[in-house]
């Protein structure tokens, strides 16, 4: 897996008393970039609602076929898979398991390695993979 750059929209350590953010995760390639984007479970239930937010942050058009079902028309985005995930800020541990329903699981191979490289602040983190 090439470089890797992740996005999350998890509140900032000064935003909460919790030390963990925990949720789902997108991994997509979008204009040959490769992401990760984690969300906590209290912002989206759901990868499309994650994948919408995206797609709206890179002013990529998408529409709701219906309340579960989001489409895109570009050949620009590539959703690889997704599952869930918790980050902890006290024991710096990256977790990173399951599936998404909607688009299969996530591509594991090389990916704790490409995490590692990424100027974020979870690449420090040891990260274990189910």
């Amino acid at each position: 897996m090439t470089d890797i750059l992740l996005e999350d929209y998890c509140p900032p350590a000064g935003e909460t008393d919790s030390p963990t953010c925990e949720g789902k995760f997108l991994q997509l390639v979008l204009d040959e970039h490769s992401y990760l984007v984690f969300s906590p479970g209290s912002l989206h239930r759901y990868h499309n609602q994650m994948l919408a937010c995206f797609l709206q942050g890179k002013d990529i058009a998408h529409h709701w076929v219906t309340e579960e079902r989001l489409t895109f028309d570009t050949a620009r985005l590539r959703v690889i898979g997704g599952g869930r995930f918790r980050a902890d800020r006290q024991t710096r541990v990256l977790e990173l398991w399951d599936d998404s329903h909607v688009f299969g699981r996530f591509e594991e191979r090389g990916l704790a390695e490409s995490i590692a490289r990424a100027e974020h602040p979870w690449s420090s983190y040891e990260v274990r993979i189910s």
